[in-house]
């Protein structure tokens, strides 16, 4: 398994912390989204979407990113920034941005159903990586 997950949802993290290299961002959604624009600058590749199922940044406070580490360059600097991961982690903050001045949800047994729904998806991505 050559990749990691990052991710902001405490069940993400129990479910996979055992099995894989997980990235615990304690904070937002944009917080998720600004850590991996940096590993990405840094040399990462997304391998997930960063707005994948279809759920909007407004619509759920959790999200998770499956990344990996770029190959180094013969002169051991770091590897450069994928174009396309940089263009998607940038449309990602953009769409954030779009929302921002949504009302954040703080009913415990939404943010709850929101976990599931990221772990869900994110279950989904991690089988595929693993193929």
């Amino acid at each position: 398994m050559n990749y990691y997950i990052l991710t902001n949802n405490s069940q993400a993290k129990e479910e996979f912390e055992q099995t894989h290299n997980v990235r615990f961002v304690d904070g937002k959604l944009i917080d998720v989204l600004i850590t991996a624009r940096d590993l990405i600058n840094n040399g990462a590749v997304l391998l997930s979407h960063p707005l994948y199922g279809s759920v909007k940044p407004n619509e759920t406070p959790y999200r998770s990113i499956l990344l990996r580490e770029g190959k180094p360059q013969a002169d051991g600097l770091p590897a450069p920034a994928d174009p396309e991961s940089v263009r998607l982690i940038g449309n990602a903050i953009s769409a954030f941005e779009k929302f921002i001045d949504k009302k954040e949800v703080t009913d415990p047994r939404l943010l709850d159903d929101f976990q599931v729904v990221d772990l869900s998806l994110l279950r989904s991505a991690v089988e595929s990586a693993d193929l």
